[in-house]
């Protein structure tokens, strides 16, 4: 489906004054001039921005066409099982990674995702991509930036 940048604009402001308005009671960090609303703020103040250059492109750039239209991909079974299998993934990490922990949850989804996607003939590339990808989101989330990452069964191995 391709729709017009006004409306991918007007969802993007939607999106940011969303994230604008959540974030508002976050608390101010003691000994600092800002808090944890701080990043997400930024980046729903440049979605909202960015939300509006798109607006002026779409409207500049429609001369007559559709604001929707339906593309040859949704028709085609693998595809739409691509899609899914995304929403799925991200469906299943919210479910179980306060029972698994981050680790075991995030290597399950990412390993799925990539041999559905580049194929099981690549099974141990896309395996050692998981490994790898893994911990090195699981370090520069959970220890450099202190992103508070469930550890689920596996509490004794933490580093």
């Amino acid at each position: 489906m391709k729709v017009n940048d006004a409306i991918s604009g007007i969802f993007f402001i939607l999106f940011g004054v969303l994230i604008f308005y959540l974030t508002k009671d976050f608390p101010i960090m003691p000994g600092q001039k800002y808090g944890a609303g701080l990043f997400p703020r930024l980046i729903g103040f440049f979605m909202g921005l960015g939300g509006v250059a798109l607006i002026f492109r779409g409207v500049r750039t429609r001369k007559g066409a559709p604001w929707v239209t339906i593309m040859d991909w949704v028709s085609s079974p693998r595809h739409l099982m691509n899609f899914f299998l995304v929403i799925a993934v991200l469906i299943f990490y919210i479910l179980v990674s306060d029972l698994l922990g981050f680790i075991p949850t995030a290597f399950i989804c990412l390993l799925t995702l990539l041999v559905w996607l580049r194929g099981s003939a690549h099974w141990r590339s896309s395996l050692l991509i998981s490994i790898i990808a893994v911990m090195v989101i699981q370090q520069f989330f959970g220890e450099f930036l202190r992103v508070p990452l469930p550890w689920g069964i596996v509490p004794i191995f933490g580093w």
